[in-house]
């Protein structure tokens, strides 16, 4: 095994792992054209990270009265800040992060059924309220913490504990789409025609964008918050230029987010720059490459002919 492999093995079997998942929901977010809805998702799942992290030194240091139920459990000040530190062991911002676009999510689906302003302008002020929680919570924390690296993402610096975390939540997507394959297929693709069928609509809305959410979290070591739009729509979107069918469409989007992820990583290891960027530039790569082999092939039908 090569020393570069070493330093790049978990980056690798975390986006292989974690290309299933965006190729599956990147498919059902186009094909259900609410890819506009990921970008306030995802940023107030940056919010989400800046309140984990505030909230995880909160209780490493006793603030918030932790210190005072801490003493219950300790003899001396000592022990009851060692438990504090432990308990701080616990609380990961991906959690946190998980739980405000969860929450974003369906506060998404909300302002989609009932909001009387235009719901682009609701949109766009949840994105920039996420963005600027987040950041303003970051500023609270001691010591130095890189807002870039959640906003543009550093897959290079993933732990064992990103990978089973990543393996877990990947497995509960996947088997929730699983189980609600063709009911989401068919709100995708004819609301009205689901609805006569006796499909659950609103409710299979709401299961869609509660898992784009948890996938925006996946997404988030990847290639960071303000970039999670593109790889989560342009594989998908690229695939779509040979075939509309959703099962076609999966697999294409998978493929394309694996070899892009795998791509992306190695040239930012070979050239020193930024991973996120690098993957979401060698999609964009692909992307361009199908525009320009679909007009190819639709010049050389128009000649046949």
């Amino acid at each position: 095994m090569s020393p570069d492999f070493d330093i790049l093995r978990n980056a690798y079997i975390l986006t292989a792992v974690a290309s299933v998942t965006f190729g599956v929901i990147g498919s059902f977010v186009v094909a259900r054209r609410i890819g506009y809805l990921t970008g306030s998702i995802a940023h107030s799942a940056f919010g989400g990270v800046g309140v984990g992290l505030w909230f995880k030194q909160c209780v490493e240091t006793g603030a918030l009265g932790i210190m005072g139920i801490a003493a219950l459990f300790a003899s001396t000040e000592k022990d009851a800040l060692n438990l504090c530190r432990t308990w701080s062991g616990f609380i990961d911002p991906v959690l946190s992060a998980l739980l405000f676009s969860i929450l974003a999510a369906l506060l998404v689906d909300w302002v989609r059924r009932n909001a009387h302003e235009r719901e682009e302008t609701i949109l766009g002020a949840i994105w920039a309220i996420g963005a600027a929680a987040g950041l303003l919570f970051l500023e609270q924390v001691k010591g130095y913490v890189s807002a870039t690296t959640y906003l543009f993402g550093d897959v290079l610096l993933v732990s064992s504990l990103d990978v089973n975390l990543t393996f877990i939540l990947s497995a509960v997507i996947l088997l929730l789409i699983l189980f609600n394959f063709k009911k989401l297929e068919a709100v995708c693709f004819d609301e009205e025609y689901a609805e006569l069928r006796g499909v659950n609509v609103r409710a299979q809305n709401r299961l869609l964008l509660v898992l784009t959410a948890a996938t925006v979290v996946l997404l988030m070591r990847v290639v960071g918050m303000a970039l999670i739009v593109a790889l989560l729509t342009l594989p998908a979107a690229a695939v779509c230029r040979f075939t509309k069918r959703l099962g076609s469409t999966i697999i294409g989007s998978i493929v394309v987010c694996f070899v892009g992820s795998w791509l992306g990583i190695w040239l930012s290891y070979l050239l020193n720059c930024s991973t996120g960027p690098t993957i979401i530039l060698v999609v964009a790569l692909f992307y361009v490459a199908a525009l320009a082999l679909q007009k190819l092939l639709q010049a050389q039908l128009t000649l046949r002919r």
